[in-house]
């Protein structure tokens, strides 16, 4: 089944596991705000959903998502609507991570290639994550003038670490897969190319257990691990304060001039 109007997302039930996937047309699979609005149309369809117990969330074959989508017409408002519209549009990732966090079932990130930016705070935000070798992980908003929102940093510090964290978003570090296994944030490694079928054989003995019990241990889990609530509430008017600075605006001059000369 497709959700939205983007065609990017699409559900797939298998018994008591779902598979989430987004796939949009550009090979880096970036989060545009149409996209993130499907992607959170579909994690609703669990909301009142009692017998799934495991939600898979993929991206591309090759790619989980290289991020926000920088060409994306929204997130250029972000830098020239007005205040009220460019916090809407900038809730829209917070919007994303509190949806899937809050799920009932418990989720599994399905991670190919390239995890980064808000593609990182997805898979973060998600209970468990199983990587292909290859997979890369980083937090490049730093570099580009933003700050690293849509309150992703306690979930990601919450399963990487405090350490790992400031090497991701204050030094700009990526890590491969074995490097992101030792700290704690890929739980599961696959071949290239198998990590959703790797996802799927982990949620299997998961979905066979009584839901309820499942449900309550993950909620119970949840509220250990809650982000700061001052934190949380800050970093979407960083986040506004940050798309609207020359710094930004020149990251995506950059971009755009980029993407013109390799013919995108």
């Amino acid at each position: 089944m497709t959700v939205g109007h983007t065609g990017a997302v699409t559900v797939e039930r298998r018994d008591a596991i779902a598979i989430v996937r987004f796939a949009g047309p550009s090979r880096a699979n970036p989060l545009s705000v149409a996209v993130m609005r499907d992607l959170v149309a579909a994690a609703r369809l669990f909301e009142e959903d009692g017998r799934t117990a495991v939600v898979v969330v993929a991206g591309r074959d090759a790619v989980f998502s290289a991020g926000l989508d920088l060409r994306d017409q929204a997130t250029r408002r972000m830098t020239d609507g007005d205040l009220e519209e460019r916090r809407v549009l900038a809730q829209t990732g917070r919007r994303l991570l509190d949806t899937f966090s809050g799920l009932a079932p418990v989720t599994v990130a399905a991670i190919e290639g390239p995890c980064l930016g808000g593609g990182l705070a997805l898979a973060a935000a998600l209970d468990f994550r199983v990587a292909s070798r290859s997979a890369v992980f980083g937090a490049p908003e730093v570099a580009v003038g933003l700050n690293m929102a849509w309150g992703s940093l306690a979930p990601l510090a919450a399963v990487a670490g405090v350490q790992v964290t400031r090497r991701l978003v204050l030094a700009g570090d990526r890590l491969d897969t074995a490097q992101a296994q030792a700290a704690g944030l890929v739980d599961e490694v696959a071949p290239d190319g198998a990590a959703l079928h790797r996802a799927l054989a982990m949620a299997a003995p998961l979905s066979a257990y009584p839901v309820a019990p499942l449900r309550m241990a993950k909620r119970a889990l949840a509220a250990i691990v809650q982000a700061s609530g001052t934190a949380a509430a800050l970093d979407t008017d960083q986040f506004v304060a940050a798309v609207g600075s020359p710094a930004f605006e020149a990251s995506l001059a950059r971009f755009a001039e980029t993407r013109l000369k390799q013919g995108e």
